[in-house]
């Protein structure tokens, strides 16, 4: 009786066995690589922030864009107090995780802004956040921005 058991111990053992190893199998997965961050459009501000503080019912931001074209220039329509005062070429610090944006403006090549970056995906939609800080380096600004389709 001693070995019946003994035997059907073994015989339950390796299925078992044999049954978690068959579930094992290696998954054959490619390298994924992050896509370059596209960020070329017209793109409107949505939200505006000082030191958390948020001024977007204070102003009219309605009117303001920052266009990114695709050969790496931008064009700002509208007055604001932002990072620069005019059109120039963009680069991204890193294309497939940025952290900065490199504005540098037409006619002042050597006054490079590097300008905090964020692109996260808000309620379903692509979000562009740029965070500076203009002038007194105590005021941080945030300005969230929205694709216009």
């Amino acid at each position: 009786m001693k070995n019946k058991k003994t035997l059907t111990f073994l015989c339950l053992s390796f299925c078992a066995i044999a049954i978690f190893f068959s579930a094992c199998k290696k998954e054959k997965t490619g390298q994924t690589t992050e896509a370059t961050k596209d960020i070329s459009g017209t793109w409107q501000i949505s939200q505006l922030t000082r030191n958390g503080e948020d001024l977007t019912q204070r102003m009219d931001l309605s009117k303001f864009r920052i266009v990114f074209n695709e050969d790496k220039t931008y064009t700002l329509v509208d007055k604001l107090a932002f990072a620069v005062e005019e059109g120039g070429v963009y680069s991204l610090d890193d294309p497939q995780y940025p952290f900065s944006i490199i504005l540098t403006p037409q006619s002042e090549p050597d006054a490079s802004k590097v300008v905090k970056f964020q692109f996260p995906v808000v309620e379903g939609k692509r979000r562009m956040s740029l965070t500076m800080s203009m002038g007194c380096s105590s005021n941080t600004y945030n300005y969230v921005f929205e694709k216009l389709q």
